[in-house]
C-alpha cells in the first residue's frame, strides 16, 4: 500500500459494475413501490366498498326497526300463526318471532318486533 517514498498508494476499483448493480436495485425498487402503491389503492378501494355495504345494512336495519313492533303480555300458548292471524289486518307479516327461555323452552311472554309491512 505504501510507494517507495511513503506516500499510500492509490487503488483504483471499476465503479462500472457496481453502478450498473445499482441502477438494477433501484429499477426493482422502483417496480416494488409501484406494486405496492397499486395494491394500496385495491385495499382503498375495497375499504370504501366495506363502508358503503356497512352503511346499506345500517339503513336495512333502520328501515326493518321502523316496520317493526314489540308485543307484550302474549299468552304463553300463542302460536306464531296465531299472532300473524292476530295483526294480519295490520298488514303484511314478514316473520313472528316468539322468545323461549333458554333453560326450560317455554315462551317468555312477549313477542320482540314481528315486522310488518305498512
Amino acid at each position: 500500500m505504501s510507494s517507495d517514498n511513503g506516500a499510500p498508494k492509490e487503488e483504483f476499483v471499476d465503479t462500472h459494475e457496481d453502478e450498473g448493480n445499482d441502477e438494477e436495485e433501484i429499477s426493482a425498487m422502483k417496480r416494488r413501490v409501484a406494486e405496492m402503491e397499486a395494491e394500496a389503492a385495491k385495499l382503498r378501494e375495497m375499504q370504501a366498498t366495506l363502508d358503503q355495504q356497512s352503511n346499506d345494512l345500517r339503513e336495512d336495519k333502520e328501515d326493518i326497526d321502523a316496520r317493526s313492533i314489540f308485543v307484550g303480555n302474549v299468552d304463553y300458548g300463542a302460536s306464531p300463526e296465531e299472532i300473524q292471524a292476530h295483526f294480519q289486518s295490520c298488514g303484511s307479516i314478514n316473520r313472528v318471532t316468539i322468545l323461549l327461555d333458554k333453560f326450560t323452552g317455554h315462551p317468555k311472554g312477549f313477542v320482540p318486533r314481528p315486522s310488518i309491512l305498512p
